[in-house]
């Protein structure tokens, strides 16, 4: 031991300069290489009251602690819920960067642990990453999927089996509703039972109509043709009133008394003359001899006119009831025509509603057997259900740096390196390097050294083997035996 430390120690200079070599690129790699990371910790109770396992797995009863817990380590930290998590997170958040599926997994293998304290019943779940936040998302993934999975791998395989084929029953009413909904949007048609009725509703009120207009133009027609002929037995023109021109001599001879009368007095003579002239009018008039007489005024018939008005009214409202029996049957046609259409393709629409009857039907009776199966099923919802996390993952708050550890593994890596080196190129100089004659230089006698082994005429010496001489200056030989030294 002595003889390996004076050897390190005369290499002393050389070890330094490995070492000082070899523990810079150390502290380098450890700077540039080593990245902290973040580690996510989130904690699981497992209820243990009756039986939290698939009737004990066919163990004959309840697991004992240990089964169960190991039970649901295995469990969170199976290959199938990191597949089921990385579907949901995708590679490039798992990895920060993008990447593929199997680097993917690898990570979630590798970042991925799972323990638990001795005798305890709540699991712990780390997630190691190089960001807080995703360390914490894909933790509380990993864990969602497998609460999820937990309960799909305890859930009985019969209810399954309905679920799917539940499934398959939903997408065919889909599929059935589509060929419907794709059926009336190609008729332009929303419902077509309503449609059908309105249509039919429809050339039912327009006969009735139809046959209302038609009575109103029959009606307004033989009024206008009434009137026509009653105009034919009336003038057209009559005699309004006779201007007789004694009358208005007999106004004028009383206005001219009363004038002279304000003049004169009534024995006056003009007076007693214009009495006497209309004294010998009034007896003219009296005796009838002026009827007749005089100026005549006709117009028109005053009664022909408003007959003849009634006749231009009682015939536009004929005409009019016409017009409206011609629209009123081009829009009964036109509904006779939808009604024969919708009739036409009652047959098609009666297939495809069917079709969704039979869909809807056939799916509520497997959602019942499925509703059936699972209250049927050996699990209870309870024991599917015996997991609680009680503290889920958060973004941790300070990260994890493996860079103390890296430089102290390169210092230990760098000084063992370095020693070692030094004392190879040691041994190399204090020895090999200069070989040296193993004869001695003087005989040497070996009588008391070696003793005679054997007595007698058959005796022999041992011959001893041979002496290597001492160079003072080139100091002991690393690994030299004591018996190689001379006396």
């Amino acid at each position: 031991m002595f003889d390996v430390i004076a050897l390190a120690w005369s290499q002393r200079g050389f070890i330094a300069l490995i070492f000082a070599v070899l523990f810079a690129l150390g502290v380098a790699a450890s700077l540039t290489l080593v990245k902290p990371s973040y580690e996510a910790q989130t904690r699981l109770l497992i209820l243990l009251e009756g039986d939290p396992t698939p009737a004990a797995a066919g163990a004959g009863g309840a697991f004992m602690l240990d089964q169960i817990m190991q039970s649901e380590s295995e469990l969170l930290g199976s290959a199938a819920v990191q597949r089921l998590a990385l579907e949901t997170l995708g590679p490039e958040t798992v990895l920060g960067e993008p990447g593929s599926e199997t680097v993917a997994l690898r990570a979630l293998a590798s970042s991925f642990s799972v323990d638990r304290a001795p005798n305890s019943s709540a699991l712990m779940a780390r997630y190691e990453a190089g960001d807080a936040d995703r360390a914490a998302l894909v933790l509380n993934t990993l864990v969602d999927t497998y609460l999820a999975y937990r309960q799909q791998v305890l859930v009985s395989a019969g209810a399954e089996a309905l679920a799917g084929r539940r499934v398959q029953a939903d997408e065919a009413v889909v599929a059935a509703r589509g060929a419907l909904d794709a059926f009336l949007s190609e008729h332009a048609l929303a419902n077509f039972d309503s449609d059908k009725l309105a249509a039919e509703t429809s050339v039912t009120t327009l006969q009735d109509r139809l046959r209302t207009a038609r009575a109103d133009r029959d009606s307004a027609a033989a009024g206008a043709e009434a009137l026509s002929q009653r105009l034919g037995n009336i003038p057209e023109s009559i005699e309004l009133y006779v201007e007789n021109g004694a009358s208005t001599l007999l106004l004028d001879r009383r206005v001219e008394r009363q004038q002279l009368l304000s003049r004169y007095q009534p024995s006056a003579p003009p007076v007693v003359a214009v009495e006497r002239e209309i004294a010998a009018i009034e007896g003219f008039l009296a005796t009838g001899a002026g009827e007749g007489l005089g100026q005549r005024r006709t117009g028109a018939n005053p009664v022909r006119q408003a007959m003849e008005s009634e006749l231009a009214t009682r015939r536009a409202n004929a005409e009019a009831e016409a017009n409206r029996a011609v629209v009123l049957e081009r829009q009964l046609r036109e509904a006779q025509g939808e009604v024969a259409r919708l009739r036409g393709l009652e047959a098609e629409h009666t297939r495809l509603a069917q079709n969704v009857d039979g869909a809807v039907e056939a799916a509520a009776l497997l959602a019942g057997q499925e509703a059936v199966a699972a209250a049927r099923r050996p699990l209870g919802s309870s024991s599917a259900d015996a997991v609680r996390v009680f503290d889920r993952a958060t973004p941790p708050l300070q990260a994890q740096s493996m860079k103390k550890i890296a430089l102290l593994a390169s210092a230990v890596l760098a000084a063992g390196i370095a020693v070692f080196a030094g004392l190879i190129r040691g041994y190399w100089v204090s020895y090999l390097s200069r070989p040296h004659s193993l004869a001695p230089s003087a005989p040497v006698e070996h009588a008391d050294i070696y003793p005679n082994r054997y007595t007698g005429a058959a005796a022999a010496y041992e011959t001893p083997p041979p002496v290597r001489p001492v160079d003072p200056a080139a100091g002991l030989p690393v690994l030299a035996r004591i018996s190689d030294r001379t006396a």
